[in-house]
């Protein structure tokens, strides 16, 4: 193994944690951008509708054109920040399967595992609550309702309508976690049996499925597709299954795969094709797990890459460490700093925003550890 890629502290991977930290950087981003738009952009700010942006931009406020090239592949950018959460699905079933595949499965069984998984979760997922109940400075577009009750509780699928995205919208994630976590051991255990490429496959079959029947057939609401139903999305997780296991036994052989030119070419493709079928029809059922797939590949080899930067080397990873606390706590903060600074330029508000999420980073770190002191004194 590289020195590049050598684990951290506490045997975590550098690469891992750095592209968790890219994309929570870029879900964060992406939410700004929500609030701060204000017809700013087209959405999507396309390469199709990028030339009439720069010409209207240009016109309308005198600017320079090259300044407008820049400020439009930022937006363009940022606007594709939920794609991200495609990489956290492949990531999130990578560590999984990481923590578990080198003894066949958990050491000390399943229920144990489930009462770990709990206090993965909950407490901090608790603790977000209630900073978003109590803290100024946050965007609520919701009333504190039976809902509240609900989502606190870890509902956050039924009813599907209204409290998918209630409160902080980014919170619909823990649910589709929720259900990960709760099927993870049979899909570990058929993982065991179908063989990595085999469970690939079957896994990508019951995504296809699953998105097939919830749009063609069942006509069920889009919310099922994004997320509510593990299955519309298991093959981003089941990757991230597939990847931990053949890591666990060639390390080194995985790397230098997973980093070569060629991979990183098959991940520029996957995306590609991912964002392409993104449309009503059949293709619908392809593009999320082509999407995640792909871009993870992306983000990985770019992970590598900002490692090499010293500043960045020790701070994405340890955004990425932090990256679920992160995940909970950000979207109120920085859609409410998006609003306030709708009358400020892209450059001005950028680096309002990098500030803000500096002081949620170190929110989010200390409320983990925190918690995980408490934890231990509890003896839980």
């Amino acid at each position: 193994m590289s020195e590049r890629q050598r684990p951290g502290p506490g045997g975590r991977l550098l690469w891992l944690d750095t592209a968790r930290g890219l994309s929570i950087l870029w879900i964060a981003f992406f939410h700004f951008l929500i609030s701060y738009d204000n017809g700013r952009y087209p959405w999507p700010l396309s390469l199709a509708s990028f030339p009439a942006f720069v010409q209207e931009c240009a016109q309308s406020f005198g600017r320079n054109p090259a300044g407008c090239i820049v400020e439009g592949s930022v937006a363009g950018l940022f606007q594709r920040g939920p794609h991200a959460v495609g990489v956290f699905l492949v990531l999130s079933g990578f560590g999984l399967t990481f923590s578990v595949a080198k003894a066949g499965g958990p050491k000390n069984g399943w229920a144990r595992w489930y009462r770990r998984r709990f206090l993965r979760l909950f407490p901090l997922y608790w603790a977000a609550h209630l900073v978003y109940l109590f803290s100024p400075f946050v965007r609520r577009p919701d009333p504190v309702d039976y809902r509240f009750i609900l989502s606190f509780l870890g509902d956050r699928i039924f009813p599907v309508e209204t409290v998918f995205y209630y409160a902080n919208p980014a919170w619909w994630f823990f649910g589709l976690l929720l259900e990960l976590c709760l099927v993870f051991p049979l899909l570990f255990r058929l993982l065991q049996k179908a063989g990595p490429f085999r469970f690939l496959a079957l896994s990508g079959l019951a995504t296809i499925l699953s998105r097939y029947l919830l749009v063609e057939v069942i006509h069920a609401h889009g919310n099922y597709v994004q997320g509510a139903f593990f299955g519309a999305r298991l093959f981003e997780f089941s990757a991230g299954m597939v990847l931990a296991v053949l890591y666990r036994r060639s390390p080194a052989q995985v790397e230098s795969r997973l980093f070569s030119w060629p991979f990183l070419g098959v991940g520029i493709v996957g995306y590609v094709l991912g964002v392409a079928c993104y449309r009503p029809g059949f293709a619908l059922t392809l593009s999320d797990g082509l999407t995640g797939v792909g871009l993870c590949i992306v983000l990985v080899h770019v992970s590598r890459w900002v490692n090499c930067l010293p500043a960045l080397r020790s701070a994405l990873p340890y955004v990425g460490a932090y990256s679920y606390g992160i995940y909970l706590l950000h979207q109120p903060y920085v859609m409410a700093a998006g609003e306030r600074l709708k009358g400020f330029s892209m450059p001005v508000s950028v680096t309002a925003v990098l500030g803000i999420l500096v002081l949620i980073v170190a929110g989010a770190s200390w409320i983990e550890r925190s918690l995980d002191r408490l934890i231990g004194r509890l003896g839980l």
